[in-house]
Parts: structure tokens; C-alpha cells; sequence
């Protein structure tokens, strides 16, 4: 989010932090036990990540930023999860041109996927038991779409897969998999050109 409001400096500094915390936990695991309302405040900060992509709902205003889903009203919470919905026939409808013509729609097809998985994951997030296994597809195909990105436009591409390995570490971290966050953190640090 630091990278987004021109704060490039400050957001490496951050990810350097969040390095050290990842590594610690990937060796020793948690120093105790939650009650799982992190990942609650993971998902407020999901959506906070997606919202510059996002477009505005023609049928409503969005969600209030900053404020955990459960706390949205009922309209705006339909409106926002049922709109998943409508993602996935736009990114399934998107997928073939994007392989036919990956110039004038991958990048499109990768914005869509990411936002679809971010409401997806925020959807998700508090039905707890149902979590990583509804999730961590959408996770991995962002990945994979955003190595394709990458691949083809290695200027903006590379930058997309950072940011997409970024949010695939911090599912991996709200899932309690530090070891995956881990390698997917410094993956997304090497195409920043930050890695130690």
C-alpha cells in the first residue's frame, strides 16, 4: 500500500521488517497461541491492498475501508461478496482472449483474478473451517497468471508478481503456513531487487 500512495522507500523498509518476523516464525512458529482475530485484521488489510485496482459498484457505494467485513452493512456486504460472482464469468470469459492476445488482455486478466481472489479470501476468512482449502487455488492461480505477466512484460509483469506473491505470502501467514510465506515473501523480495 506504501508503494501505491509514492512511499517506495518506507515500503522497503517495511518489507525488510516483515522479512525478520516471517523468518522468525518460519523457525519457531508462533510464540503463542490467538484466538484467530488476525486474520481478521488480514482481511481488512486485503481489501485495503486491492482498492486502488478496484472499480467502483455501479449499484452502490463500497464497503467502508478499514472496517472488518463482519462490521459492513448488509446491503454493502452482499453487494461486495455477490460480486465474486460476476468476477469469475468475467475472468473465465477474459482467460481465452488473454491466451489468444496476451498484449491487450493479461494484464486485465491478472487485475480481475486478483481482485476475485481478494473477495473471495475476505469472504471466506471468518468460516474458518472452510478457509485455506476455498482459497488457496485462487492464491496459486494468481501466482501462475502473474509468472505468465511476468514473462510477457517483464517491466510492469515482474512488479505484478511481486505484489501477487506478496498477498500469497500473507494468505499463507494468516493460514499459520510460515515456512511457504517465507519462500514466497523472498521470492517477491528478489523481483523488488531487495533481497539480501
Amino acid at each position: 500500500m506504501l508503494d501505491t500512495h509514492g512511499r517506495g522507500e518506507q515500503a522497503a523498509l517495511v518489507r525488510q521488517e516483515a522479512l525478520v518476523l516471517l523468518t522468525e516464525l518460519a523457525d519457531t512458529g508462533e510464540r503463542k497461541s490467538w484466538s484467530g482475530y488476525q486474520a481478521s485484521f488480514w482481511a481488512v488489510l486485503l481489501t485495503f491492498s486491492g482498492a486502488e485496482s478496484d472499480r467502483p459498484a455501479s449499484d452502490g457505494p463500497r464497503p467502508p475501508s478499514g472496517t472488518a467485513p463482519m462490521r459492513w452493512s448488509p446491503d454493502a456486504k452482499q453487494r461486495y461478496f455477490d460480486s465474486r460472482h460476476a468476477l469469475r464469468e468475467e475472468a473465465d470469459a477474459l482467460a481465452s482472449r488473454a491466451t489468444q492476445d496476451p498484449d491487450q488482455h493479461l494484464a486485465e486478466l491478472v487485475r480481475l483474478h486478483r481482485l476475485l481472489t481478494i473477495r473471495s479470501a475476505v469472504y471466506w476468512e471468518n468460516r474458518t473451517h472452510l478457509f485455506t482449502e476455498r482459497v488457496r487455488s485462487l492464491f496459486d492461480d494468481g501466482v501462475g497468471l502473474a509468472r505468465q505477466l511476468s514473462q510477457h512484460d517483464p517491466a510492469e509483469g515482474t512488479r505484478t508478481l511481486a505484489r501477487i506473491l506478496i498477498d500469497r505470502a500473507t494468505f499463507h501467514t494468516a493460514a499459520h503456513e510460515f515456512r511457504p510465506a517465507l519462500d514466497d515473501f523472498r521470492q517477491a523480495l528478489s523481483y523488488l531487487g531487495e533481497a539480501n
